[in-house]
């Protein structure tokens, strides 16, 4: 009787117990929205590195042919399910400007010359760390690489700004 009785008050205990304790929440719990474009973000970041290595061509918007830095960025958005202009300057004006350091993988990058110059090119956040700023652009000289922008001293004095196109 007396075991029955602590089995009775131990069960009890444990289902009150569990009521009390809330879920951690995880991605599965997110709003849709938020959901989709995270899958977004990473579909975009996946197809972008996966067109290292496309040459450069001047205008150009696909991998057969080669890309400009704009027409990479569009190319990669656009078929992420993200509409966005197809120059850089556009694609600046359309994009929600954010500081640096809050940057996401699959935001963008926007350089100048200095601080008051138009907009020359643009590159897509892979990734935003401690170590750098880890993009993929599309150069004149090397065509679509993916490189740690902090770590160039050609690229670390042209970026000015950055914004999400999401």
């Amino acid at each position: 009787m007396k075991i029955s009785l602590y089995l009775s008050i131990f069960a009890l205990s444990l289902l009150t117990s569990c009521a009390l304790f809330t879920p951690v929440s995880d991605s599965s719990s997110a709003p849709s929205s938020v959901k989709g474009e995270g899958k977004q973000r990473q579909v975009a970041v996946d197809m972008a590195v996966s067109l290292k290595g496309t040459k450069y061509k001047k205008a150009g918007s696909k991998p057969s042919t080669g890309f400009d830095c704009s027409g990479f960025t569009s190319y990669v958005l656009n078929r992420s399910g993200v509409e966005v202009p197809r120059t850089s300057r556009d694609q600046e004006s359309a994009a929600q400007l954010k500081k640096l350091s809050h940057l996401k993988p699959g935001d963008l990058v926007f350089f100048r010359s200095n601080k008051t110059s138009s907009v020359f090119h643009v590159a897509m956040v892979v990734e935003n760390s401690r170590d750098g700023l880890v993009v993929a652009h599309s150069t004149s000289s090397r065509g679509v690489i993916v490189e740690n922008i902090n770590k160039s001293s050609y690229w670390t004095k042209k970026y000015w700004t950055g914004g999400s196109p999401y």
